[in-house]
């Protein structure tokens, strides 16, 4: 370790870390009014499930919330209702249907509140919902995942912007609709002849691994079964079927753009529960996303040099997730040292990252 990446000392972490928690406890109890006003309007056991996507440092849907989830329902016992509050950007494609099947151990109904995004992976969460309550800034998104592996491209020096060149450089993600849009291009675009597909195929398997696009082929036909399945959770497999494809379809393959955005009109066209808050409920879910965004920044880029001011260094801690009730809380934290190194050289080295009760 250089002498820039030398950690503080421990006298030197201590006050930093215990204002951080004192603010964390501040504001859970900001929310905590919020969070039982909603309860009480709803009729229901509220759960909210947050995380932050922020350049330098984020958090995103991940398979070690389950444990943690169940931490929370024991004490709320088998419920006739339970809301999930869900503010994500997205992450593992997995842990939507595990999720849901653990609420509905606890619920015999199980809906969604969005107060603004619920992306991706967030969206295949919502699609297992009995109902999804989207207020007026509520959005989902496609659920076409990037793949990224051992076999996928390596990004190339020439190809990083700025001058830090990452090491071991990263592999490049590739989009599984990426590569199907490819090939339907070169067929119904192009008109290209079985030759001219071969050629264009070859092209393809020049620039991407084989096996790679064997994993993409699998993770497409593994994000429509999970879509799927999500939605037989709460509709009939025969009198909905058409409406059930139709759905996986638009989501999977027909909204053209990762970044695409599903207001609650089109969600509502596009065949799914969709309900709109009541006026107090919209209120409250407004007002909690706003604090959210205020203490875990969300999308919010986290600035360094101001982080920094005029010290050298400083040792910063970030909530970046939370799983709560109005009874208790897990938060996910990142602790580290923030360095200054030059005029416009900053980097945040993270000692610690891990869920807190």
């Amino acid at each position: 370790m250089n002498k820039h990446n030398q950690g503080p000392a421990p006298d030197m972490r201590a006050p930093v870390i215990a204002e951080h928690l004192k603010r964390r406890s501040e504001e859970r109890q900001k929310r905590l009014a919020l969070l039982t006003k909603l309860a009480t309007e709803r009729s229901s056991a509220v759960l909210a499930y947050v995380t932050a996507s922020r350049v330098l440092v984020s958090a995103q849907i991940a398979s070690d919330v389950i444990r943690l989830f169940r931490e929370l329902l024991d004490p709320v016992g088998h419920v006739e209702k339970i809301d999930l509050l869900l503010i994500t950007r997205g992450g593992h494609i997995l842990t939507p249907l595990r999720l849901m099947s653990l609420l509905r151990e606890f619920a015999g109904k199980v809906n969604v509140l969005v107060p603004y995004m619920a992306h991706s992976a967030g969206t295949l969460i919502a699609l297992g919902a009995d109902e999804i309550v989207m207020g007026a800034m509520g959005e989902l998104g496609p659920v076409d995942p990037s793949v990224a592996n051992s076999f996928n491209p390596i990004l190339q020096p020439e190809d990083i912007q700025g001058t830090a060149h990452q090491k071991p450089r990263p592999r490049i993600p590739i989009s599984v609709e990426d590569v199907t849009s490819y090939l339907n291009f070169a067929k119904s675009h192009a008109q290209l002849d079985a030759a001219g597909m071969a050629q264009a195929y070859s092209a393809l398997t020049s620039q991407v691994h084989p096996l790679a696009l064997g994993n993409i082929l699998r993770h497409h036909s593994l994000i429509r079964h999970l879509a799927k399945t999500l939605l037989l959770m709460h509709m009939n497999p025969e009198t909905d079927k058409e409406k059930i494809e139709s759905i996986v379809k638009k989501l999977t393959e027909e909204l053209y753009s990762h970044e695409y955005t599903i207001t609650r009109d089109e969600a509502t066209r596009l065949g799914l529960k969709v309900a709109k808050p009541s006026e107090k409920a919209e209120g409250y879910l407004w007002d909690l996303y706003r604090l959210y965004e205020g203490f875990f920044g969300i999308d919010r880029p986290i600035n360094l040099a101001a982080e920094l001011g005029a010290e050298k260094q400083k040792y910063l801690c970030f909530d970046l997730a939370v799983i709560e009730t109005d009874g208790a809380a897990h938060s996910f934290c990142t602790r580290g040292l923030a360095v200054r190194k030059g005029a416009t050289d900053l980097e945040f080295n993270a000692d610690s990252q891990a869920w807190e009760n």
